[in-house]
């Protein structure tokens, strides 16, 4: 009998409790989620900031109202130059823009970005900088402080570089392919407060009399205190070209020029970035990463450098002779020698 009994009784609590009903939605909660990235290279500094939301209704719903993800006009946002001990040596307001975005899940209606042109010479990397959000309507207050990047440059082998090389032929058709495809070494020097470095080199040409381009990136570097390095190969580059650009004989393509371009993050950067990347092993569970205070997200700082080069003449002659995408002798240079130079 006390079997049975004890069984019912948990039959009882089951059922009791099956029948409970439970409030998914916890209280309301303000959480500023911000994402902003100082750049010295940059006249006019920008920082997005959202609000997380919750509600009774689809989320993917929620997401296209716009009042859903922003503050309107209720936050208070100011950068801060530091000095001594983190005192504020100057501060500047940021005011807010409306930016066009893409059709997607997210409301594109109210796009709102906050934005500052600081004076010249406000970013440097002897001080540190302070992001201030206050909400004027609930008095919540948010906060983060960063280091800053200021300069970078090539080594000077790269920006004393006449012109790149992907491709020199040879009369010999034993020759080792890596003379006839030699690639290019890009070297540099880290800088102040820069643990990542991300390489992509823009290629920009006319088709139609439009002009175009193309970005090919390569594998994030990141420092190691010695001299930086990264070798652009001439296959991948070619093959590059082949996959980006279809091949038309109704259209007319010709070189213009190649960017060389560099960004350069701090170590908070690239923390979030390794934190934010797909998880691709057994566990799912990912760790979150935040350097904001009473809020969500990042407030570093990047900097951006970029160089133009003219390729190689054998180089644009292999564009055009061997190639298939179309290319031309553009009206830019001289016709290409053949043998090339």
């Amino acid at each position: 009998m006390k079997i049975i009994y004890t069984i019912l009784t948990l039959l009882v609590l089951l059922l009791v409790s099956c029948k409970s009903d439970f409030p998914v939605n916890a209280e309301w909660e303000e959480i500023v989620v911000v994402y902003g990235l100082l750049d010295a290279s940059k006249d006019t500094q920008f920082i997005r900031i959202n609000k997380a939301y919750l509600g009774e209704e689809d989320a993917l719903f929620l997401a296209q109202n716009s009042d859903s993800l922003n503050f309107k006009d209720s936050l208070y946002v100011q950068i801060h130059k530091l000095g001594f001990n983190d005192n504020i040596i100057m501060s500047i307001p940021m005011g807010t823009i409306v930016i066009d975005k893409e059709d997607g899940l997210f409301a594109n209606d109210k796009n709102i970005i906050y934005m500052a042109i600081p004076p010249n010479g406000f970013l440097t990397d002897n001080n540190r900088y302070g992001l201030t959000i206050l909400n004027t309507n609930t008095g919540n207050e948010v906060s983060s402080i960063t280091e800053i990047i200021d300069d970078f440059s090539f080594s000077g082998q790269v920006e004393g570089l006449p012109r790149i090389s992907f491709y020199n032929p040879q009369p010999d058709p034993n020759v080792d392919s890596s003379i006839v495809f030699p690639g290019q070494t890009i070297l540099w020097e880290e800088v102040n407060n820069g643990e990542i470095y991300q390489l992509d080199l823009k290629f920009n040409y006319v088709e139609d009399n439009v002009e175009k381009s193309l970005t090919w990136s390569q594998p994030l570097e990141t420092t190691d205190g010695l001299d930086m390095q990264s070798k652009l190969e001439s296959i991948k580059f070619f093959n590059f070209l082949r996959q980006s650009l279809t091949k038309d004989d109704s259209v007319e393509r010709y070189f213009v020029d190649v960017e060389l371009l560099m960004t350069v993050g701090t170590e908070e950067l690239n923390t979030y970035i390794k934190v934010n990347e797909p998880v691709t092993g057994i566990a799912q569970q990912k760790p979150m990463f935040t350097n904001i205070n009473n809020g969500l997200g990042i407030f570093s700082s990047r900097f951006t450098y970029s160089i133009s080069k003219p390729l190689s003449d054998c180089t644009r002659l292999y564009l055009i002779e061997e190639l298939d995408r179309n290319f031309y002798p553009s009206p830019l240079y001289d016709p290409v020698s053949n043998p090339c130079n």
